[in-house]
């Protein structure tokens, strides 16, 4: 009988995330377990029907509401093809986040049911990682039984039961581990995703500021200059509206760009602010650390000690202090060492947190990265492979720019640029 692989860390994907479960449906070798918290799309559905026809045993749970069971989905095929197929009413268990499980051992969760061949900026990514004690645990909550469906389309129906799910006496008082830990893997994910492209945004704008700095400050100066001289000459409400204009883009650039500023990435801490960096690193170091968890939770402590590390490495205090923020909210895994005394399966200690706090991270965390995407500087910087010979065509624009204001401003000239 061969090992299990090892657990290893949450691995966030976005624009690859349907090629990384395509990938790992077809890696499969026994069964899948999908359990959706929304209605479906036709991308997902199609890699379920590839699934169960290279062999997998399949089982889907849906949720029983009317836009999950008209999504489009010829769901009896698959049950055609030997899949269960079973709908599930909130009264039984209340799904916050999606999950599929592959030969009881790798899970992705997030947000499957939106997934799709073309990448979104609005897709919010799925998490992919080994961990059988959650996918254990995943299963043991997802307990199902078959029963008497009543007629599709009974007249006198609301929506058919369909295979039920019997949910375990504890399931709903409160958020189950199981999905506070899914939810937790997206919440790092995301947060991840979000520091990684505040950090091209970073260098974009260094590797900007040393090409084009100055040569921009000079074409908005004098932009401005010519713009007022307009003004003075004609007086009409475009003339002043438009050296308005000029001025107030030449007094944020100035102000958003101080000449003797370094760039961002490159401030140094004061002393209280290293003070205060070192202690809070000390105080997560101690709560998050992987040594100090149970095995259920090693996997999701890693990917927040790693958060940890990167934080404290670049001297980011404003970071620790939102992981700081984001590790309470989440009811982090228990630190005691009965957890790691316990059997691996065993629920921790922590109370389980209640789904509204980790849902409402993951939404502010969705729009904070939506923000950043839909940022002119991100486009900018997305759309060039090469940013050098970008910068170079901007500069031989500018320049120009800077020479005709310059004759434009001129005593004898009177033509406008």
């Amino acid at each position: 009988m061969n090992a299990a692989p090892p657990d290893f860390a949450p691995e966030a994907h976005f624009a690859s995330a349907y090629a990384a479960l395509e990938a790992l449906l077809k890696g499969g070798r026994t069964r899948v377990h999908c359990a959706l918290a929304q209605p479906c799309a036709r991308p997902l559905f199609n890699l379920l029907l590839q699934a169960r026809r290279q062999g997998l045993a399949l089982t889907v749970v849906l949720p029983d509401s009317p836009a999950a069971r008209d999504d489009g989905n010829a769901w009896e095929r698959l049950q055609v093809l030997g899949a269960a197929v079973h709908w599930v009413g909130p009264q039984a268990l209340v799904l916050h986040t999606s999950v599929c499980v592959v030969d009881g051992l790798s899970l992705a969760s997030g947000a499957l049911p939106a997934i799709n061949p073309v990448a979104r900026e609005d897709f919010a990514g799925i998490v992919l990682y080994t961990d059988a004690v959650l996918a254990a645990q995943c299963a043991s909550a997802l307990e199902m039984h078959g029963c008497t469906s009543a007629p599709r389309n009974a007249p006198d129906a609301t929506l058919p039961v369909g295979e039920a799910l019997v949910v375990k006496p504890a399931a709903n008082a409160g958020l189950e581990p199981w999905q506070a830990q899914l939810l937790q893997a997206q919440t790092l994910a995301l947060q991840a995703d979000i520091d990684e492209v505040e950090r091209r945004l970073q260098d974009f704008d260094r590797q900007q500021d040393a090409s084009i700095g100055p040569l921009m400050r000079q074409y908005l100066d004098l932009k401005r200059q010519y713009l007022a001289q307009l003004h003075a000459q004609f007086g009409s409400e475009e003339h002043r509206s438009q050296a308005q204009q000029a001025h107030d883009s030449f007094e944020q650039y100035t102000r958003s760009h101080p000449v003797d500023e370094p760039p961002r990435h490159e401030k140094r801490l004061d002393e209280d602010e290293q003070r205060a960096l070192k202690q809070l690193y000390r105080k997560l170091a101690m709560q998050c650390h992987p040594d100090r968890v149970g095995g259920a939770d090693k996997a999701a402590a890693q990917a927040w000690f790693q958060r940890l590390q990167k934080s404290y490495q670049l001297s980011d205090l404003a970071g620790l202090q939102r992981l700081q923020t984001q590790w309470a909210l989440s009811a982090a895994p228990a630190t005691s060492a009965a957890a790691d005394a316990a059997e691996p399966s065993a629920p921790t200690a922590t109370p389980a947190p209640a789904a509204g706090p980790l849902l409402a991270q993951l939404d502010a965390l969705q729009t904070q990265r939506l923000q950043l995407l839909r940022s002119p500087t991100w486009r900018t910087l997305a759309s060039q492979s090469n940013w050098d010979l970008w910068f170079s065509q901007q500069a031989s624009y500018l320049q120009a720019q800077v020479e005709r204001y310059q004759e434009a401003l001129q005593p004898a000239t009177d033509s406008a640029p």
